[in-house]
């Protein structure tokens, strides 16, 4: 049989151990904040990638009540921040969710921030509020109904159609309602979200409905599953008719275990299982004294 002070040492190697892996990072897919992808331009404004930056930026749209990451790059030298105005005076106030400031072309990721007023909203750089700037629809989950157009692109009505089509946001493991309605006669359109970025669907495997055309309304209800930031395609006409979705993987607000607690749990478990250990010995190098 192990010793009293054996035994901590073993109980806190495995704690150790543990503690590793329990610190690793927690992605999308594993339950974690989903990352939306920003590039900022004092001049520009705002763009999904390094090469379209425009003023207003692109729309976002986010659930209401969950985290997200945001993963941001500037220009060299030059000083940006991130924050939804909620108020609309161009700074950022107590209650509005913010990033820190990030600097230059190495992407650099915020700590989760978690949208918590239902609307349509305006997020800004506090430095260069006037150019960088876009919208951000904060929701809960819903079905969704999108008209199609073969060269204009989605929207959510008929006189919002545009290219990229409104940002989608849902929660994995969710099934989710598409109205799809086209806005042109005579084509013929579907819906998809493009899991493995091939602008093709995968029977199967990536969420698909079928074809729509000619104005009437068309209903498919699709299982989302993944959890990431993809693109969604009309397989037809996938160079305009494209848009972003955010599947969150994070568990219902207050539901469920916060993982994030589990390495400081066990580093307390560690330190009194040393302080146990270091007191154990000390009497007993005392009683071995005594007894001499």
């Amino acid at each position: 049989m192990l010793s009293p002070v054996r035994a901590a040492a073993v109980v806190a190697v495995l704690l150790m151990a543990l503690l590793t892996v329990g610190s690793l990072p927690v992605s999308a897919a594993d339950g974690g904040p989903p990352t939306i992808r920003l590039y900022g331009d004092a001049g520009r404004g705002w763009g999904l990638n390094a090469t379209v930056i425009t003023t207003p930026g692109p729309n976002l749209t986010v659930l209401l009540g969950y985290p997200v990451i945001l993963v941001l790059s500037g220009e060299a030298g030059v000083t940006h921040d991130w924050f939804i105005d909620y108020n609309d005076n161009k700074q950022p106030d107590v209650g509005e969710p913010k990033v820190p400031d990030f600097i230059g072309p190495s992407p650099q990721s915020s700590p989760p921030i978690t949208p918590d007023r239902n609307g349509t909203w305006t997020y800004r750089c506090a430095y260069h509020p006037n150019t960088m700037f876009g919208t951000i629809h904060v929701m809960p989950q819903t079905n969704v109904t999108l008209y199609g157009n073969a060269g204009f692109g989605w929207g959510f009505s008929n006189t919002t159609i545009q290219k990229p089509g409104p940002s989608l946001a849902f929660l994995a493991g969710t099934n989710v309602t598409f109205t799809l309605i086209a806005n042109d006669t005579g084509i013929t359109h579907d819906f998809f979200i493009d899991y493995d970025g091939s602008h093709t669907p995968t029977p199967g495997v990536e969420p698909i409905a079928g074809d729509f055309s000619g104005g009437n309304a068309k209903n498919y209800t699709l299982p989302i599953d993944r959890a990431g930031n993809f693109t969604y395609y009309c397989q037809y006409h996938p160079a305009v008719m494209f848009g972003t979705v955010l599947i969150y993987g994070t568990p219902p607000p207050g539901g469920g275990f916060n993982v994030a607690l589990i390495p400081g749990i066990m580093l307390i478990a560690l330190s009194g299982v040393l302080i146990f250990a270091a007191v154990y010995h000390v009497r007993a190098v005392r009683a071995a004294k005594r007894s001499k």
